[in-house]
């Protein structure tokens, strides 16, 4: 049985139109969650609510059309969504080529980050201390004063602005708010 916090991340997902299925037995990069072309496997028993919001934020930050290039191994993924944006001729400082190479790590930790806020979520719960190498007390310190490298990436993908200033500049929403949850289909490639 999921708890409160898997059962609230998991209707966020639905609404934000992120694909997954309620899997018994995934298992895959982290307990519980596996991602088969673009769609996380989650069994509620085992998953925690950490690693579902951040595995959702590898998916939610690449181009939907290429969400389905992402597997296990996120990795793969993201040099799938390089090649093919390269095949489709995305010129360098596109909007489509920004969002393919702002799908690290650290842009799904930030995500995952603000999605978590908007959730009401406890920040404890949202990177847990043992985490990231038992950095996680530190990382969630960062993303509390703004000062995490992915969310300059998230910025540089458009989903949100870095400061007051840039925010009230662009119009864009200032992190952790973030103007959009998911990076959608079809960006510029000029």
């Amino acid at each position: 049985m999921a708890n409160s916090e898997v059962t609230t991340i998991l209707n966020f997902l639905r609404e934000i139109g992120l694909r997954f299925q309620e899997s018994p037995g995934a298992n895959g990069f982290t307990p519980g969650i596996d991602i088969k072309d673009g769609v996380m496997l989650i069994d509620t028993t085992v998953a925690i609510a950490s690693n579902i919001l951040h595995e959702a934020g590898h998916l939610a930050i690449v181009p939907e059309e290429f969400r389905v290039y992402f597997q296990s191994n996120v990795a793969g993924g993201q040099c799938a969504a390089l090649d093919e944006a390269a095949r489709m001729g995305a010129e360098p400082d596109s909007p489509m080529l920004r969002a393919v190479m702002q799908t690290s790590d650290t842009e799904a930790t930030a995500w995952a980050w603000a999605a978590g806020k908007h959730l009401g979520i406890p920040e404890e719960i949202i990177i847990l201390d043992e985490e990231y190498s038992r950095g996680g007390e530190a990382i969630r310190l960062m993303l509390q004063v703004g000062m995490y490298m992915g969310i300059h990436g998230l910025s540089h993908a458009g989903f949100c602005a870095i400061n007051k200033r840039i925010s009230d500049y662009r119009g864009i929403a200032l992190y952790p708010a973030l103007e959009r949850w998911t990076q959608p289909a079809g960006l510029s490639t000029s």
